[in-house]
């Protein structure tokens, strides 16, 4: 019973263009990767910076697992934590100006671990409805109430607001940079509703860490509206190069989180060259201005460019959603890649709404120009498609 059922699952996923398979690449390096044999130019990939194939983290990696071996082998407080993890929350403390920083494995292990020991019953949750999974996730896994307002509309936020303002605490949570249509959260907005009726801001600013800001520190630093937010998750493996994730706060919520957010209690640690290797990453960001300005360069000569073509994504960002509505095209202007050696991935339901399946593009230093080029030649010979 149990086999046909799942049978009969897999196959309606086929039948409605939403079957998904993990394509398994035999190595990558600068922009390109190879698979099943062939080369193709990757523009799918959240390494912004290009920091995953950065020298000085391989060196400080390859150092770092012969100091401590290859895996951290226990959760943090038992026997996992150690110096590299120590001084990677350090380094993350002072580079993103906070109180105190808490590393957890991932940033779906971060949020699905803090919105649960964070709230409760009695609590509002009020949350984006384009928001990323794990922020969903983490709010349907709390006591707390949960409703979600349309995208970016902070009209119907604050009247969630107000009809909530006799909650116990009320928590906006949104994302900082969408991942799946690069758009980026009204920050100020939402900083001056959560002011007005006395609630709390939980931003997850996963895909802006790196990047966006002066310096690199995300929306709050790109608005300058550092210090309001009170709980800001980032995560290490997309700008940083790496993989892991921190939450920033208070010294208090600090302490609070290692006694209460289950998925920092009951994981093991990430292995120390891990974190040894985003010491580095933070170190070069810091220092990364002048690649930050000529990528976000790049990123504006693109979408000026697909404007050329009238092929609107709704992003000024280096994440470009091109919609395609129905699976089957997305799946179809994917395989138009596909043919040409770039390598995209059709994001279909439920990882985007229905009716809302798309190609997501994804900008990164590794790329050259002629590699941009190539893909604007392909959207434009795709445009019975689109």
């Amino acid at each position: 019973m149990f086999k046909k059922r799942i049978t009969d699952k897999i196959e309606k996923l086929k039948s409605e263009n939403l079957f998904r398979e993990i394509k398994v690449f035999e190595g990558s390096r600068g922009g390109r990767a190879k698979l099943a044999g062939r080369e193709y130019l990757v523009f799918c990939s959240n390494d912004y910076l290009g920091l995953s194939q950065h020298p000085e983290l391989k060196n400080a990696m390859r150092g770092a697992v012969e100091r401590f071996g290859a895996g951290a082998c226990a959760s943090r407080l038992v026997s996992g934590s150690t110096s590299a993890h120590s001084i990677l929350e350090e380094k993350l403390k002072n580079f993103m100006q906070a109180e105190a920083v808490l590393l957890f494995n991932s940033g779906y292990a971060a949020n699905i671990g803090i919105i649960p020991a964070i709230t409760g019953k009695g609590d509002i949750l009020l949350c984006d409805k384009l928001n990323h999974a794990s922020l969903v996730d983490g709010c349907l896994l709390s006591k707390a109430e949960f409703r979600r307002y349309r995208h970016l509309d902070m009209e119907a936020l604050e009247k969630l607001l107000v009809k909530y303002r006799f909650a116990r605490e009320r928590w906006i949570i949104t994302d900082g940079l969408f991942s799946m249509d690069g758009d980026i959260a009204p920050l100020p907005d939402i900083c001056g509703l959560a002011k007005k009726y006395d609630a709390r801001i939980y931003l997850d600013d996963a895909h802006a860490f790196g990047v966006l800001g002066a310096n690199g520190r995300g929306t709050p630093e790109l608005f300058e509206n550092e210090g309001k937010i009170d709980v800001l998750v980032g995560t290490l493996g997309k700008a940083a190069g790496v993989s892991g994730a921190f939450a920033c706060g208070s010294a208090e919520l600090y302490s609070y989180l290692i006694n209460h957010a289950r998925s920092f209690i009951y994981s093991t640690a990430i292995p120390p060259a891990i974190a040894m290797g985003a010491v580095t990453a933070v170190d070069i960001l810091g220092s990364f201005t002048k690649e930050r300005e000529r990528f976000l360069e790049i990123v504006k000569d693109f979408n000026s460019k697909m404007a050329e073509l009238n092929i609107a994504s709704g992003s000024k960002s280096y994440i470009i959603p091109i919609v395609t509505g129905n699976a089957g095209t997305a799946l179809e202007l994917e395989n138009s890649f596909w043919s040409e050696a770039v390598y995209v991935q059709a994001i279909r339901p439920p990882t985007v709404p229905e009716g809302s399946s798309r190609l997501r593009l994804t900008l990164t230093l590794s790329q050259q120009e002629d590699d941009r080029k190539k893909v604007l030649a392909i959207l434009a010979s795709s445009t019975a498609i689109l």
